[in-house]
Order: C-alpha cells, then structure tokens, then sequence
C-alpha cells in the first residue's frame, strides 16, 4: 500500500512538472537577422500543441507546427513557414529554466534541405 502511494505521488508531481511547460512565452530570436518570437504550449492529457509566430524586417510571419516533443521542462519543435515563395522549415529546442524558456534554432530549405539560418530564443512566460 505504502509503495502505491509514494508510486503515485511521484507521477501526479511529474505530470505536474510537464504541465508547467504550458502557457505563452514571448521574447527574441536573433541569427543572421532578429525580431520578436512567441510561443505557446497547450496541453491536453498526454498530448502538447504549439502555436509559434516570429517577426522577421517588422513583418508577423506564421507557421504551422509539423512535429512538437515535450520532455519535462526540455523542447523540440519543427515549423514550416513561407518566405517570399520558398518554404522553409525551422527546428527549435530549448529548455525552461524558471519562467524563461530558451535555446537554439536551425533553419533549413524544405526542397533540397540546403541549410538557411541558425541562432538563439529566448521568451518569457506571461
């Protein structure tokens, strides 16, 4: 009885722990060029959802999420996004330390895969 309860203590404060990833971060992101981004995480049993919008030359630009792994407070995320006709696809990962949630991205050309962009984000929850 004992082992059940501490058993289900530790996965009620592990579901806990990931669910803290959820909300709107907002912040920079900054490579070849630099602008605002924003992200926001949603959770609905086992299963996250992502909605990611950058600022690139004062312009919104919105993508649409192809893949999304929460692990605890770590995150990888790939996007596609169309830049004056050509489709290219971004890969973040990043990790929440506290209420900022940061790391790196890779940009790359969705027809041959030649590599674009790389840098850093950084956005803070709201």
């Amino acid at each position: 009885m004992r082992i059940s309860i501490v058993f289900f203590a530790f996965i009620a404060a592990i579901t806990l722990f990931a669910a803290g990833l959820a909300g709107t971060y907002k912040g920079t992101w900054s490579g070849s060029g630099s602008g605002d981004f924003t992200i926001t995480l949603t959770q609905s049993g086992d299963d996250w959802k992502a909605d990611i919008t950058f600022t690139l030359g004062g312009e919104t630009v919105k993508t649409k999420v192809t893949s999304l792994k929460v692990d605890g407070t770590k995150l990888k995320a790939a996007y596609q996004f169309d830049l004056q006709g050509t489709v290219l696809e971004s890969t973040i990962t990043g990790e929440l330390n506290g209420s900022t949630l940061a790391g790196d991205y890779h940009t790359k050309a969705v027809a041959d895969g030649s590599a674009v962009d790389d840098g850093t984000w950084k956005a803070t929850g709201q």
